[in-house]
């Protein structure tokens, strides 16, 4: 079951008996702008000995 973010509010309101208003809201999807560092051992140790 999926609700709005108007119903969520409506329902918010009558429990706690005032009125919510929504000021904004932020989407987060989880792993979102984490890259995962690709490391080349053989590359990094050709490196480290002058090779």
């Amino acid at each position: 079951m999926t609700k709005s973010v108007g119903q969520v509010a409506k329902e918010v309101s009558k429990e706690v008996g005032g009125s919510v208003e929504v000021c904004g809201y932020l989407r987060v999807e989880c792993g979102e702008g984490l890259e995962k560092k690709v490391d080349d051992f053989a590359e990094e140790v050709a490196r480290m000995s002058g090779k």
